[in-house]
């Protein structure tokens, strides 16, 4: 497979440009133009600067235009650190689902999951906010949660439980999209 290079620029710039972020594309670029390994994936590891911990780690596809389709977490005021990745492995989850789903247990405690159309985001739990179901509809899986008298949308696919009703408090990770911002990994609030 053949790396088209400019599709890699296209995807980091877009998506590091809505954080106002230097990926330093072109040091990237040039490192995946020395290798000569097919590269499956690209992405975007958001990191604090001093514990160097991850807190947001977007995966796409190299070769397919996903500009249209990219999804942010707001990050707010906080300080990260951007370190643009490859991978020349398939993605665990298409090669091994049985070790990922494993994996994936152990990591729900710390991390979310958002996934769509090859677009991956693995987000911290720190991200997450509350708010409060205030309308949905179940014949067509749509709804709003309150949060800061705002209503953010969500489909019913994104919540981790059922049934879904009002006035019902659930804790969700907010992202932005082309389509405004949306609720997701919506999980219900429990005492």
């Amino acid at each position: 497979m053949s790396v088209n290079m400019n599709m890699i620029k296209k995807n980091l710039g877009t998506y590091t440009h809505a954080y106002g972020l230097n990926p330093k594309s072109d040091q990237l670029v040039q490192a995946l133009f020395q290798l000569n390994e097919e590269k499956r994936h690209i992405g975007l590891i958001f990191r604090d600067p001093e514990t160097r911990m991850v807190l947001i780690n977007c995966r796409f596809p190299v070769n397919t235009d996903h500009t249209n389709q990219m999804l942010w977490i707001p990050i707010n005021n906080r300080n990260l650190e951007v370190v643009p990745t490859f991978s020349k492995y398939a993605s665990a989850s298409d090669t091994h689902p049985q070790k990922w789903k494993k994996l994936h247990q152990g990591m729900k405690h710390q991390y979310d999951l958002i996934s769509e159309n090859q677009f991956a985001l693995v987000v911290h739990r720190s991200f997450r906010t509350n708010g409060v179901i205030e309308k949905y509809n179940p014949k067509t899986g749509f709804g709003f949660i309150r949060r800061n008298r705002r209503d953010i949308f969500f489909i019913s696919k994104w919540c981790k439980y059922n049934p879904i009703y009002p006035s019902q408090e659930v804790s969700f990770v907010p992202v932005i999209s082309k389509k405004g911002l949306q609720a997701r990994v919506i999980e219900p609030i429990s005492f």
